[in-house]
C-alpha cells in the first residue's frame, strides 16, 4: 500500500533562497525527499518569483513543484475571518492570498516569522529546515 505524500506548499522566500544556493535548502528537491512530500505553488508566489528577478532556467529546475489555482473567493467565510484574525498584524495582502492557498496542505514552508505566526492558527507553518529535521532528510 503506498503512503500518502506530505503536502508542503512552499513560500517565495523558500525559493529565493534556493535558488540563491542556501547550503540548508539544497536537499529540499532532493528524490528521497521528494518521495515523501508534493510541493506547491500558486499563482501569487509564481508572480512574486518572477518579479524578483528569477529565470526561466530557476523555474524549470523546480518543475516538480506543482502551480496550484488560487481558488479564493473574497466573501467566503474562511477568507473574511483570515481577515480580520489578521488585521491587526503587518501582512500584505499578497501573504493573505498565501494562506488561503496553503491552508488546505498539510504544511505551509517559509521563513516569514509573521506568515508563520499567522498561519499557526489555520495550518501546520515552519522553516524548511524544521521541515527536514522532522523529515530526518535534514543535509
Amino acid at each position: 500500500m503506498a503512503t500518502q505524500k506530505i503536502r508542503a506548499f512552499l513560500d517565495t522566500n523558500v525559493l529565493l533562497e534556493y535558488f540563491v544556493g542556501k547550503p540548508e535548502l539544497q536537499h529540499l528537491f532532493s528524490e528521497e525527499v521528494r518521495e515523501r512530500v508534493a510541493f506547491a505553488i500558486n499563482g501569487i508566489v509564481a508572480q512574486e518569483l518572477l518579479l524578483s528577478g528569477v529565470n526561466d532556467d530557476d523555474l524549470a529546475a523546480i518543475e516538480h513543484v506543482e502551480i496550484v489555482e488560487l481558488d479564493v473567493t473574497p466573501s467566503s467565510p474562511v477568507l473574511q475571518a483570515m481577515l480580520r484574525d489578521v488585521r491587526n498584524r503587518s501582512l500584505h495582502v499578497n501573504d493573505i492570498l498565501i494562506l488561503a492557498t496553503a491552508r488546505s496542505y498539510d504544511v505551509l514552508l517559509t521563513y516569514d516569522r509573521e506568515l508563520r505566526e499567522a498561519g499557526q492558527a489555520v495550518l501546520r507553518s515552519e522553516t524548511p529546515e524544521e521541515f527536514l529535521v522532522e523529515l530526518g532528510a535534514a543535509a
